[in-house]
């Protein structure tokens, strides 16, 4: 068995090898054809949508403001120096702040002989200083540090992380309903191209028997079989017929570019599309469909998901408005420089003196903002007549939702009995068109009759395929509208 398989498989590759030496640039241009079924054509597109990567985008900015939606509890953290040149020289301004408190033990001392040897002492300690003192540059400048911390609270803050998770929810489902419209155009336009395909096809094909039959009468002309006029009849149906085709084409084309285009492909790059209108039928009840899977629609479910939106911004105006905010503020404000020396000097101010401190408050942003007048009360009335809005909105979108789908499943089963009957009436048209073929080769038709007989075969298979189209387009449609699969 594997002796065999290794052997067809050589024999398929000689075969290639020999078709591209015959044919290099036939071989050479399939080989660049992208080939595409409608599954490759809706991952295609899925991975390379423009749309959908900037749906991705915004998706990805709400997941990271929902991730990090903790970080409003974070507090306020700053730090900062300063450096200051004092008028006054900070040595000769210790100094004096020492003659006054000299003066001041001499007056706790009563004039007591205690007392006034005290006010003699820090009388002489000033004095030394100041016959010390040098008015310095350095002694003019003070450098002061500060750390300040704030932390504020309110219960509005909760629920802003529940808002960022909500929006994030709907930042999903809007992902999916744009991946999911994208899949379901892609299935559309790939079958309806196919539907075009088959269109020229059927049309080419047409155009070959008209060449056929006026090649044939042309040659019966020559023979003196039939008059000169039967034979211009003939070119001219053949003639008349290459406009049509033209047409098509050029329709095809556009249709392929806009596809093109939908997939993410260069322009100008070639595809071709592998595959048939082919489906199964299924057996479904609209009542039943409404009932059981109504609340898994996109639409509902995004409905639903601004409600709560508004639901959360409502309260979280709310608390902000009548709860208080809770502020605390921790502050450190060291002086490290002073005197021409550093805090840690023993000559100079000693360690750092610390000017901070740690409060604690609670406020009301805007006693006014109560007050049911203000534009503040005003907006919240506004936020609950719109949820008013969007639930008369969602209750409107099921009705016509259930329309909607008792719409889709009438017309699958119109498209499923007209395409039984189509069937049917293709195998009629090919009979009678076969029919009537033999007897003009045998000369007992009119051209006439034969071309009747071969629109309406074309006709048929047109109709059948159309037929198709729309059954497997309302099923498409009806998956969509329930967020389903049907298959």
């Amino acid at each position: 068995m594997k002796k065999r398989l290794i052997c067809t498989a050589l024999c398929a590759l000689g075969v290639a090898v020999v078709f591209a030496q015959e044919n290099p640039a036939e071989f050479s241009e399939r080989a660049d054809v992208l080939s595409l079924t409608v599954e490759d054509a809706v991952q295609y597109a899925l991975n390379n949508s423009k749309s959908l990567k900037s749906a991705a985008i915004d998706l990805e900015i709400k997941k990271r403001a929902k991730d990090y939606s903790w970080n409003t509890f974070l507090p306020s953290l700053s730090a900062s120096a300063t450096a200051a040149r004092t008028n006054y020289s900070t040595a000769y301004n210790s100094a004096v702040s020492g003659i006054t408190s000299g003066a001041a033990s001499a007056f706790a001392g009563g004039y007591t002989a205690a007392g006034e040897n005290a006010a003699k002492a820090a009388y002489g300690s000033v004095i030394k200083k100041l016959d010390d003192y040098d008015d310095n540059e350095q002694n003019h400048w003070v450098l002061q540090g500060n750390v300040a911390a704030q932390w504020n609270f309110n219960l509005a803050m909760v629920e802003s992380i529940k808002i960022a998770k909500n929006q994030y929810e709907s930042g999903n489902l809007t992902w999916e309903q744009t991946s999911r419209e994208t899949e379901v155009n892609i299935r559309k336009l790939f079958y309806g191209l196919l539907l075009q395909q088959e269109n020229v096809s059927i049309q080419k094909e047409s155009l070959s028997n008209a060449e056929s039959r006026w090649r044939q009468a042309e040659r019966l002309y020559n023979s003196g079989s039939v008059p000169r006029l039967q034979m211009l009849n003939a070119r001219v149906t053949y003639e008349n017929k290459k406009p049509e085709i033209l047409n098509a084409e050029n329709s095809l084309k556009q249709s392929k570019e806009m596809f093109a285009f939908l997939l993410g492909l260069s322009y100008g790059e070639d595809f071709e599309l592998v595959g048939a209108i082919e489906f199964s039928y299924v057996d479904v009840n609209a009542d039943e469909l409404f009932r059981t899977y109504i609340d898994q629609n996109r639409d509902i479910q995004d409905l639903r998901k601004k409600k709560d939106l508004l639901d959360l911004s409502i309260r979280a105006k709310q608390l902000s408005t009548f709860t208080p905010s809770l502020s605390v503020n921790w502050n450190y404000n060291p002086t490290l420089y002073a005197m021409g020396e550093w805090s840690d000097s023993d000559l100079g101010i000693g360690e750092a003196k610390d000017g901070g401190a740690l409060s604690f408050t609670l406020v009301y942003s805007n006693l006014f903002d109560m007050l049911p007048f203000s534009s503040n009360m005003q907006g919240i009335k506004d936020l609950k007549q719109q949820r008013t809005q969007l639930q008369l909105g969602m209750e409107q979108l099921y009705q016509n939702t259930e329309i909607e789908i008792h719409k889709l499943v009438d017309s699958l089963n119109v498209a499923k009995e007209n395409i039984e009957a189509m069937e049917r009436n293709v195998s009629i048209a090919q009979e009678a068109y076969e029919s009537t073929l033999k007897s003009y080769n045998a000369g007992q038709t009119e051209r006439l009759e034969l071309q009747d007989s071969e629109t309406q075969l074309n006709q048929a298979k047109l109709g059948l395929l159309s037929e198709k189209n729309n059954y497997i387009s309302a099923l498409l449609d009806l998956e969509t509208k329930l967020n389903i699969s049907l298959k």
